[in-house]
Formats: C-alpha cells, sequence, structure tokens
C-alpha cells in the first residue's frame, strides 16, 4: 500500500512537473508569438504610413512636374509670364509656397508675392550641385523663417537657361498629417535621414523631442556594437525590419521601412517594449492559472490570445487612422480612401464626387465661453451629422480642432449641393455659445475641377470656395472657376502695387464741397485713383479693400496725403486761395505708434499751417473702439489737424456717441437722403441731426447729394456744405482749384 502510495505521488509529481514544464513552455511560446505579431502589425501600419507620404511626395513631385513644363516654356526674362504661372499653382490657401530661381542670374520668384533676394554664391553652388529632383530635408523659409519641407526639380527655361522649382509645405502641417502614433500615445514613429538625423515627428505632447539623431538612443551603451552596426547598414541599404535596443535601462522596438522616393530616408516607429508586452504579459499570467485547471486554461489561453491579437491590431489602425474624439477618419485615412473612390467613379451607379471643406464659425468662442468639454460635445454632434449626410458610400474626415472634410459621392452635383444645405440647416440643431451654429462649408464637385488628380487637389479648391463663403456670408459655396479667376486677378494687383506706386500709377482726384448755394467751394476730400497702362482706370472698390487686407493701404494713404500737402504747398507759395482739403484714413494707421508721427512729419516738412489739413475717419473704425479713437482724434487736433467723421449713419452708432466726440467736421452718409417707406422721416432726421452738430460745434457735410430735389430740402437747413454730383463729380487737382477760384460747379451739375 506504502509503494503504491509513493508510486501515485511519484507520478502525480511527475505530471505535475510536465504540467508546469508545459506550461511555462506554452507561455513562452504565447509571449514569443504576441510580440512577433504585435510586431508584424506595428510594422504594417508603418508600412501603411510610409505609403501615404510616399504618395504625397509623389503627388507633390507629379505637381512639380507640371509647373516645371510651365516655366520652360518661357523667356527667364518674362517676369510676368512666370509671375502669372506662379499664381496660378499657389492658389491655394494651405500654407504651400512655390519657388523658381534663375541658376545664371540668382533671381527668385515666389508665390506670396513678396520680393525676394537673389540667390548668394554659396547658395547657387549648392543649387547646382543638387540632384535633377528629390524631395528637401526641413529648411528655414527665406522670408518667413518657417520650417519647410518640400520637393524641387531642376529645368531648363526656353532658352536654355538652367533653373530649378521648388514646391514646400509648412513642417508642422506635414508632421500632423503623417506622423503616427501607438498604444495610447506610449509609441510614435519618426522619419530619418542618412545620417540618422530626425527629419519629421510626431506632433503628439508625448512624443521624445529631447533627442534629434536616432543613433542618440541606438548606442552602444547597453547594446551589442554588432546590431547597432546591422542596424545602421539596414537603414543605409533601405531595408525593412524590426530591432530591439535598450535605451537607458528600457527596451525600445525599433520598426522600420524606407521612403521610396527620397535620398535615404526611413520612417521608424519606436515603442517601449514592456508595452508591447503589456497585453502578453496578461496572458501569461493567465496561462499560469493552467496549472489548476489544465484543459480549461489551455483553453481559455488560446481564446484570450486569439481575440487579444485582433483586438490589438484593430487598436493600432484605429489609433493610426480615426480621430479619437469623434471617431470619424484622419486627413491620411481620407486622402487614401479618397483617391481610392475618385479611381472608382463611374462605377457602382456614382457619376462624380464632390470634395467638401467644413468649419464652425467662432469655435473659439464655444471653448471660451461654454468650456472645452461643451465644445468637444459640439463637434461630436457636428461629426455624427456629417457622417450621416456622408451615408455607406461617402467619407468623412476630422481633420484638426473644428475643421472637417468630406467626400460626397452623386449623380448630379445638385445632389452634393443638397447634402451640404442639409447638414448646415441641421447644424443650426446644436447650440453653442448661446445660439445656434453656423458653418462655413465650401464644395468642389469633381466635374468643375477636370484638372484636379487626386481628392488633396479637389480639396484645395474646396477650401478656396470655403474662403469664399466666409466671405460672402453664404453656406454652402461651390467652386467655379471665376473663383479662381479672383484669385488670379488679385494675385496680379499685388504683384504690381509696388511697382505702380514707383512708377505714379496712383493718383488723386479732389472732389469740392460747396456751400448749399453752390457759390461756393469751402473744401474738398482726396480720392485716390489708379491707372494702370494695360489696363485703364482700376475701380477703387476693387483695390482699396484688397489693399486694406494686406496693409498696403497705409503707404498709399501716406502718398495721397503727401500728394496733398504739396497741392497745398504750391497753392500758398503762389499766393493763391486754399481750403481744407480732407484724406481718408485706414483703420489700419489707428493700430500704429507711428501714425501721428508721421502724418504731422509730412505736414511739417511742406510748411503747411494747421486747420488745412483734415483726416476722415469712418463712423465704423470711431465705434470698433471708441475710447481709444477718442484719445487719437484728440491728438490729431493737438496736432493742427481738422478730424472729420465719415459716413455716419451708415452703422450702429448712438447719437448719444457725438456729444462726446473731438470732432470738427460730421459727415451724413448718404443713405439718409434715400426715400423709406415713411416720406418724410429722412428730412426729419436728417434736420434733427445736422441741429444737433451744431449746437456741438460741429460742421456738417451732406455726401452723395445728385438730385435738385437733395439740395432743394439741404437748403432749408443749417447744412454747413454739400458734397456729390449735384455740383461736381471729383476731379483733377487743377480743376478743383479752378473751381476753388471761379466759384462755378461742374457744367453738366444739376442746377435748380
Amino acid at each position: 500500500m506504502k509503494s503504491r502510495k509513493t508510486l501515485i505521488s511519484i507520478l502525480v509529481t511527475l505530471v505535475s512537473v510536465a504540467v508546469i514544464a508545459g506550461t511555462v513552455l506554452f507561455a513562452r511560446f504565447v509571449q514569443d508569438s504576441l510580440w512577433e505579431k504585435s510586431v508584424t502589425d506595428v510594422l504594417e501600419v508603418t508600412e501603411q504610413g510610409q505609403h501615404a507620404l510616399d504618395t504625397y511626395f509623389g503627388k507633390d513631385l507629379d505637381t512639380l512636374d507640371l509647373f516645371a513644363s510651365e516655366l520652360s516654356l518661357q523667356h527667364p526674362d518674362d517676369e510676368a509670364r512666370m509671375a502669372e504661372k506662379l499664381a496660378l499653382f499657389g492658389a491655394g490657401n494651405d500654407g504651400t509656397v512655390y519657388v523658381c530661381a534663375n541658376l545664371v542670374t540668382g533671381a527668385v520668384y515666389r508665390t506670396d508675392n513678396d520680393s525676394a533676394a537673389n540667390l548668394t554664391a554659396e547658395q547657387l553652388v549648392l543649387a547646382e550641385t543638387a540632384g535633377e529632383r528629390g524631395v528637401m530635408e526641413p529648411f528655414l523659409d527665406e522670408r518667413t523663417g518657417s520650417n519647410m519641407i518640400g520637393v524641387y526639380e531642376r529645368f531648363a527655361f526656353s532658352d536654355g537657361t538652367p533653373g530649378i522649382v521648388r514646391k514646400a509645405r509648412p513642417l508642422n502641417d506635414m508632421e500632423a498629417r503623417f506622423s503616427l502614433s501607438f498604444y495610447n500615445g506610449s509609441g510614435f514613429s519618426y522619419v530619418v535621414n542618412t545620417e540618422g538625423d530626425v527629419v519629421m515627428r510626431s506632433q503628439h505632447r508625448n512624443s521624445n523631442r529631447t533627442f534629434s539623431n536616432i543613433y542618440d538612443i541606438v548606442g552602444y551603451e547597453g547594446n551589442d556594437e554588432a546590431d547597432v552596426e546591422s542596424f545602421r547598414a539596414a537603414l543605409e541599404q533601405n531595408a525593412r525590419g524590426v530591432a530591439l535596443f535598450s535605451y537607458h535601462g528600457d527596451d525600445y522596438v525599433f520598426c522600420y521601412t524606407p521612403l521610396a522616393g527620397t535620398d535615404g530616408w526611413d520612417v521608424v516607429s519606436i515603442i517601449p517594449n514592456d508595452v508591447v508586452m503589456e497585453q502578453a504579459n496578461a496572458i501569461i499570467n493567465a496561462t499560469l492559472l493552467l496549472c489548476l485547471v489544465i484543459i480549461a486554461g489551455l483553453g481559455i489561453v488560446l481564446a484570450v490570445y486569439w481575440r487579444g491579437s485582433r483586438a490589438h491590431r484593430r487598436e493600432i489602425e484605429r489609433m493610426a487612422f480615426y480621430d479619437d474624439l469623434t471617431g470619424l477618419y484622419s486627413a491620411a485615412k481620407f486622402a487614401l480612401e479618397g483617391d481610392e473612390r475618385l479611381a472608382e467613379l463611374g462605377r457602382g451607379g456614382s457619376d462624380g464626387a464632390a470634395a467638401v471643406c467644413v468649419d464652425i464659425d467662432n469655435f473659439k468662442l464655444i471653448n471660451d465661453v461654454d468650456g472645452y468639454e461643451r465644445g468637444d460635445e459640439v463637434l461630436r454632434e457636428l461629426a455624427a451629422i456629417l457622417c450621416d449626410e456622408a451615408g455607406r458610400d461617402g467619407i468623412a474626415a476630422r481633420l484638426s480642432a473644428d475643421n472637417f472634410l468630406l467626400l460626397l459621392p452623386y449623380a448630379r452635383c445638385e445632389e452634393a449641393l443638397d447634402a451640404c444645405r442639409r447638414v448646415a440647416e441641421r447644424a443650426r440643431g446644436i447650440v453653442g455659445n448661446g445660439k445656434p451654429l453656423s458653418l462655413h462649408i465650401g464644395l468642389c464637385c469633381s466635374e468643375d475641377a477636370p484638372d484636379a488628380r487626386d481628392v488633396n487637389e479637389l480639396m484645395d479648391r474646396a477650401r478656396i470656395a470655403q474662403n469664399e463663403s466666409r466671405k460672402r456670408g453664404i453656406t454652402p459655396c461651390a467652386y467655379s472657376k471665376p473663383m479662381r479667376d479672383a484669385l488670379l486677378r488679385r494675385a496680379d494687383l499685388e504683384r504690381s502695387m509696388e511697382g505702380a506706386l514707383a512708377q505714379g500709377e496712383f493718383f488723386h482726384l479732389v472732389q469740392p464741397k460747396y456751400d448749399v448755394a453752390g457759390t461756393c467751394v469751402l473744401g474738398g476730400e482726396a480720392l485716390v485713383r489708379w491707372r494702370r497702362p494695360d489696363e485703364g482706370i482700376v475701380g477703387p472698390d476693387e483695390f482699396i479693400p484688397l489693399f486694406e487686407q494686406n496693409g498696403f493701404i497705409l503707404r498709399l494713404d501716406e502718398f495721397v496725403f503727401e500728394s496733398v500737402c504739396r497741392d497745398l504747398r504750391a497753392r500758398l507759395d503762389a499766393g493763391l486761395p486754399v481750403v481744407p482739403i480732407s484724406v481718408n484714413v485706414s483703420r489700419l494707421h489707428l493700430h500704429r505708434p507711428d501714425f501721428l508721427p508721421t502724418y504731422v512729419r509730412i505736414k511739417d516738412e511742406y510748411g503747411i499751417p494747421d486747420g488745412l489739413c483734415e483726416l476722415e475717419l469712418t463712423e465704423s473704425i470711431v465705434i470698433e473702439d471708441l475710447h481709444g479713437v477718442f484719445g487719437i482724434m484728440e491728438g490729431m487736433r493737438r496736432a493742427g489737424f481738422r478730424c472729420a467723421i465719415d459716413d455716419f449713419g451708415s452703422g450702429q452708432s448712438s447719437l448719444n456717441v457725438l456729444k462726446d466726440l473731438p470732432a470738427d467736421v460730421l459727415k451724413l452718409d448718404r443713405e439718409f437722403l434715400l426715400e423709406s417707406s415713411l416720406p418724410g422721416t429722412e428730412e426729419t432726421v436728417v434736420r434733427f441731426v445736422i441741429t444737433m452738430a451744431r449746437e456741438l460745434r460741429m460742421e456738417t457735410v451732406m455726401e452723395g447729394v445728385e438730385t435738385p430735389k437733395q439740395l432743394a430740402f439741404l437748403r432749408t437747413t443749417e447744412c454747413d456744405m454739400v458734397q456729390g454730383f449735384v455740383f461736381s463729380r471729383p476731379v483733377p487737382p487743377e480743376e478743383f482749384y479752378r473751381l476753388l477760384e471761379t466759384g462755378a460747379p461742374d457744367e453738366g451739375a444739376f442746377r435748380d
């Protein structure tokens, strides 16, 4: 009996040892296989990111091919044609800059319309030694100082002169679009060059920014020298694979794959090994329990293993290609899927596709007023609407912040427009900052951009339409060729404005201000005009808003003011009569500390007596910053300028503001004279405002007087001056001063 028990004990012990040994071996097998599966998944996602980046650079090089082909047909001295081509290719608003350089003269041309310095001798040598075409490493933009990345290509102008072109984008945009992160921000992808220098890194806040070279991590300390050299050789030979290295006592997995279109660059994903193994360790702990329940335990381990493997891959793909907040596609996934959908046009009942850009009007206010939690809720609610309208055949993605993208297949373009209208209407049901959500939506149908070769180019045109949506307050706004023509027209005006000022194409007219009897000129207003040699007169309503946006209005206003001072000085020196001349002041001037000193300097240089120069501020400028403008107006008057409020009554100002305005002249907007639905109300308001201004010791000028009926009414008031076609249109300065001397209005003016 005792021997039998001993035998059983020995058998149990042997079985136990066998079970434990088998369990340990099985656990090691699970650990190794799951590690290999996880690393393989990471490497596959890294290759997908590499493919997306290769595709992006390849398409940029294709675009640059077209750009170089266009320039190769041009003579290097034909700057106007080159500028036109630059404007055509650089019509987008995503920060892309095209640059063309003449490798003989060093002349540089850019799409951002700023003057660019010629290439230095050192830069010319570098350009000469560059290859025929390729991808550039990140560099600081010569004009803005921003980090950029792009592609280049050498070409020859029509006369054989060598040149080089470049297309560059902001580096942070490329990093935000193509960088991958893994395991909830524990691992990230980097792009490195042949020397191991980091070219692009993830924008994620947890991304390692302390190293600039991959070999700062892959050092010999704690690593086998042969393994390091093998890794270095693999990168130099454009191989793909996986390596494991130690850094400060921790192990890291390196998954690497080459970028085909670059000079030896590689995409390298770095993930802490303990993070990769975290799920495997949990499974190992579970397998140890199999010692108690062998068969059931083995079944549990196998089930967890396969389930975990699938979930692991799904998690990696979700982090790489989906937006965490909304669940929509990321920009990289949108580009890949969008290109596939465009390639399938004409199949499955869809004749075209519309690219749509959507953002929220004043979304920042929602975050500021309602809080970021509510802001995130608004984004999720809008994302649900976009996903619903995109349907099964469309694509919805979140680019960044409140910027969303859609790709909508359609049989007729009107279907896409209807979908966008539904998005805008449904969004009004979302409340943010206490009011319904308002969207800016721009779309471009593939039939309206037949030259767009991929979804990114289609999106560029949708952004043009979105900008029009913002400016015109129309949602949705569909892209059309006139929009691009308007961009080219704007680029043409901006390109020539500096030269036009230097060459005397700008000049000013003066519109007289008469007494109400029409017998005496009491003042005048200087108005700028532009005469282009190849075009004629450009309407001020076309170039003045443009110059206010780009800041050139500052120089133009000063030019007009100096021209007026020059004319006044000539009259004073000749002993001829003068009257106050008013000039308009842009709102941009009021934000410059040197505004008033500059105008005082010009006035003093010409020795203009106080009271002859009048500066006009529009009512809207005053209302925007009442307290700040009051101080500026007081400074104008102390410096000897008369101060006028222009277009009074065109905005929403309160009459109560008048009592505090330090103004000398009040110019009533012509809208006061337009007939309303209640006859006589305009006359009552005008009479009241004129009387009140006189009580406040302000002179009054009625603008836009065109008919004898309007003039007859003003003669029954105490209005001081009349300005309008009823007496005179804007005339050249010499004609204005003739009218001043004779008092006679234009021959074509109305007289009663």
